[in-house]
């Protein structure tokens, strides 16, 4: 019982709650994954690409993509609703850089910030995505630090699609830099946040250069895994003496923008990577001055690192959507879709409460219905035991006879109310017969007003004592022929009387 209460709880306190719960959909050359925060847990899926599905960062084969995302939701949930998700699209197609404005606030910063993106922006911004978030501030120059992002339009709405078409809601797109940055910046075991940072992410789409200043991603530099094909000398396979040479070659740039942006020289470098962790480790060592940290999480000590980026999306899907003001290429910015799905998600709110008052309200009746019925089992089921013992078949014979009884005086109402009223001569007969005397005929003949009385009498002087009776009742010419007293056998006389009614006639 316990647990259907906590159980029902925690479907109230999703039902009335007005946020989303998001989760991180990344979608690599090799694999697509999601991840989610439930109740405090990491809740995720994956499925493995077939190569040619995503190529240099684009989708080839658009139909298998959509196949395989439709897998990873039925693996993932099986609500029939869509699943909204902060997407994570292939780093080969965003490009980022770092600027600054003076220190704004509101649609000022707003304007600045377009302005700046517009400057620096490396593409056609009418075909292309861009978006910013702010890293810090230059106190000593009084301007806002930011960095700003840039994606190709046309990629990025084929992602958003297939995820749509699929089953899932995008409301914010960003990439695996900006992602695995958030990372480390909430997960990291052992890393000073407040100091530069240098992470060396080495996964299936290629490596990825990442600085990190206070937390934030400042630098991220991307070499795809067909750079290093195309500069290799065989030129369809990757050689491991190529990706050394790729591997010391871009250090060498981010050992030197380390120093020009930063004071001091670079010391320590984070190291990422799915595979070959020693070789490269020993790698960085024997070319570098540096101290290699394997990025270890301390939430999830036991979670791959190609797990890293996603779970970064997952824990921005944590962020109430209202105050997400993070980097979003999309057409529609992070804030303005959250209003958009606040709408839709208040109608689908009410709506649930509405079914949810109507399916309360039939589990109520239900009940009752319930308790109702078992009650009168219940009593049902006593009376039938109150019938086994002495005094109970005594009580039902009481019962039965004071229901015969009750039947009775029903008739005899029913009788009396449609019983025909005795006439006025018989009652005034009678009533001077008295006790006396018991009348056997009485017949009256209408035409003449005339009367015959035959009775008995207990002796002739009663019989004497009825004729004066009827005298006195005001009948006329009573006759009482003593030839008509006859003796019977029991000592008692049998008698007739004849009057007639006279004026009284007219009232019976």
């Amino acid at each position: 019982m316990g647990s259907f209460f906590r159980k029902t709880l925690v479907s109230l306190k999703r039902l009335f709650n007005m946020e989303q719960v998001v989760a991180g959909l990344e979608i690599k050359e090799a694999a697509i994954r999601i991840a989610q925060y439930r109740d405090n847990k990491l809740v995720k899926a994956a499925v493995l690409l077939e190569p040619g599905i995503i190529e240099d960062g684009e989708i080839r084969d658009r139909r298998k993509l959509v196949d395989n995302l439709k897998r990873l939701r039925a693996q993932f949930t099986d609500s029939k609703e869509g699943v909204p998700v902060i997407l994570s699209i292939p780093s080969i197609n965003v490009y980022a850089q770092t600027f600054s404005t003076p220190f704004l606030v509101g649609e000022n910063l707003e304007e600045a910030a377009k302005l700046n993106l517009a400057s620096i922006s490396p593409v056609d911004l009418k075909t292309s995505y861009a978006d910013w978030q702010r890293i810090g501030v230059l106190r000593r120059d009084n301007k806002i630090e930011m960095i700003g992002a840039f994606a190709p339009s046309a990629v990025v709405d084929a992602y958003m699609d297939a995820a749509v078409e699929s089953g899932f809601v995008p409301v914010a797109v960003e990439f695996p830099a900006l992602a695995l940055s958030r990372a480390i910046k909430d997960l990291a075991a052992g890393i000073n946040m407040e100091a530069p940072q240098v992470v060396l992410n080495v996964s299936s789409d290629g490596i990825d250069f990442i600085a990190m200043r206070h937390g934030n991603l400042y630098f991220n530099y991307f070499t795809p895994w067909k750079l290093i094909r195309e500069e290799g000398r065989l030129g369809r396979e990757i050689l491991f003496s190529d990706f050394k040479d790729t591997i010391v070659k871009e250090i060498k740039k981010v050992v030197a923008f380390y120093g020009s942006h930063w004071e001091g020289r670079l010391e320590k470098l984070i190291l990422v990577t799915q595979a070959l962790d020693e070789e490269i480790s020993g790698l960085i060592k024997e070319n570098f001055p540096l101290e290699v940290i394997e990025l270890k999480l301390r939430e999830f000590s036991n979670l791959p690192p190609s797990w890293f980026g996603v779970l970064g999306s997952a824990l921005r899907g944590k962020i109430p959507r209202s105050k997400d003001n993070l980097i979003s290429l999309t057409r529609v910015g992070t804030e303005e879709k959250y209003y958009q799905t606040q709408v839709m998600l208040f109608v689908k709110t009410w709506r649930n409460v509405f079914l949810a008052s109507l399916a309360f309200l039939a589990l109520s009746f239900v009940l009752a219905d319930s308790l109702l019925f078992r009650s009168a089992g219940q009593l049902r089921q006593q009376l039938i035991g109150t019938a086994v013992i002495p005094e109970g078949a005594e009580v039902l014979a009481l019962k039965e006879r004071a229901l015969m009884f009750n039947q009775l005086v029903d008739k005899a109402f029913f009788a009396e109310e449609r019983s025909i009223p005795r006439s006025p001569i018989l009652i005034k007969i009678d009533s001077a017969a008295g006790g006396n005397v018991s009348l056997t005929r009485v017949f009256i003949d209408a035409e003449r007003s005339a009367v015959l009385v035959a009775g008995r009498a207990g002796d002739q002087s009663t019989a004497v004592n009825f004729k004066n009776a009827l005298v006195a009742e005001g009948f006329q010419n009573v006759s009482l022929p003593l030839s008509d007293i006859v003796l019977n056998q029991d000592r008692t006389v049998s008698f007739t009387i004849t009057f007639s009614l006279g004026e009284q006639g007219t009232d019976s």
